[in-house]
């Protein structure tokens, strides 16, 4: 596995246009409901695929005469200022390292300053929550110890913590009900790791920083997140605590205000048509069917995330070779034709590519391919 300028974009191109499709699905409720819990696997595939910009040994290049190689001529441009003299690859690299290290110092600030802050808060009607959070755990079949606490800075619930997690109620008066409400999709969310995928989506955000696409990948992600937890619950609710449930979201909504720190999940969404979506799925109760239709998606997921990995496009260009010799010696000087062009291997070196066989390169052998050339050998 090798990274490329080539295998970097082919990664970037593949994986915009599969979080353009899980957006298309996801926005639309009969195409959400049609998939249902497989989009998971569509975001599972571009999480992958956004994570390996390399290229496999079985990868098939195809050569791009214009395009291709326009955009890798841009990045080989070469800019002199005085003394300093740097490709724009170079320089773009430069910016985008820098843009990570920058962004790794301020979630690492961010993260220890949110810590500190809510190490200072009281907790949430403590031995109340102890007896509730014991509760729910027996149902889950769990035993994580969860500590509930009042944290004055935010406006709607939240987890927060992979090792030791804490649930931030903000200064909010909800019912017994609703705080049960609230602990249950809370606890859920650290039971299924999302915390984990939280995480892993910040990271991508850190390291893409510059990508529009990861942002939009990002919210698809928080967005399934919470449906997921949402059509688990409702699978045990009646419709009376789906009523419940639902006003307990809409009224977190209407205090909600933005995230003190990413790397936590809040329990209701800023967005009015998210929340509409997640009413939609707790209402019908349609994520936990298993459906056909929903397998087919997956498994046509899989195969778009094979077929991104195997094609990378490359540019062709008609070098000059270069004039070290005066004729080529035919005996170990060789063609091999390459999609409408040949390149030019003198004394068994590969030295540059051409479009015409002129002179020097008459007398020279041409082969199809490198097979061909070690059946000869």
């Amino acid at each position: 596995m090798t990274v490329t300028l080539e295998s970097l974009l082919s990664c970037l191109t593949s994986s915009a246009l599969l979080t353009i499709l899980a957006w298309v699905i996801i926005k639309g409720d009969f195409t959400l409901k049609t998939v249902g819990k497989y989009i998971g696997i569509l975001l599972a595939v571009i999480i992958v695929r956004m994570l390996l910009p390399v290229e496999f040994s079985f990868t098939i290049t195809y050569n791009s005469r214009y395009f291709m190689t326009r955009v890798r001529d841009f990045f080989f441009w070469e800019i002199n200022v005085g003394t300093f003299a740097a490709t724009v690859g170079q320089i773009l690299l430069f910016v985008w390292i820098a843009g990570v290290i920058c962004n790794v110092c301020l979630r690492v600030g961010e993260y220890l300053y949110f810590v500190h802050k809510i190490s200072k808060c009281p907790g949430y009607f403590e031995d109340h929550m102890d007896t509730v959070i014991s509760e729910i755990n027996r149902d889950y079949g769990k035993t994580k110890k969860f500590h509930v606490l009042l944290v004055p800075g935010i406006r709607t619930p939240a987890v927060f913590g992979l090792l030791h997690p804490r649930i931030l109620m903000p200064v909010i008066n909800y019912s017994q009900g609703e705080v049960h409400f609230i602990l249950r999709h809370e606890m859920l969310h650290y039971y299924h790791h999302d915390m984990l995928v939280k995480i892993l989506c910040e990271f991508l955000c850190t390291v893409y920083w510059w990508n529009p696409a990861v942002y939009l990948f990002k919210r698809l992600v928080a967005q399934v997140l919470e449906i997921r937890v949402d059509s688990f619950l409702a699978t045990r609710f009646s419709e009376e605590e789906k009523i419940g449930y639902m006003e307990c979201i809409l009224k977190s909504m209407k205090a909600g205000g933005e995230e003190k720190t990413p790397l936590m999940i809040t329990f209701a969404a800023q967005k009015e048509n998210a929340i509409k979506q997640r009413f939609y799925c707790i209402w019908d109760n349609h994520w936990q069917r298993k459906n056909q239709k929903g397998f087919l998606v997956a498994a046509f997921s899989c195969l778009l995330f094979l077929m991104s990995v195997s094609v990378i496009v490359e540019p062709l260009y008609s070098a000059e070779v270069p004039g070290t010799f005066s004729h080529p010696n035919p005996e170990t000087s060789y063609l091999i034709e390459r999609d409408g062009c040949y390149g030019v291997y003198i004394d068994g070196e590969f030295v540059g590519e051409v479009f015409e066989i002129t002179e020097p390169f008459m007398e020279l052998e041409i082969y199809k391919n490198e097979e061909d050339l070690k059946d000869e050998d």
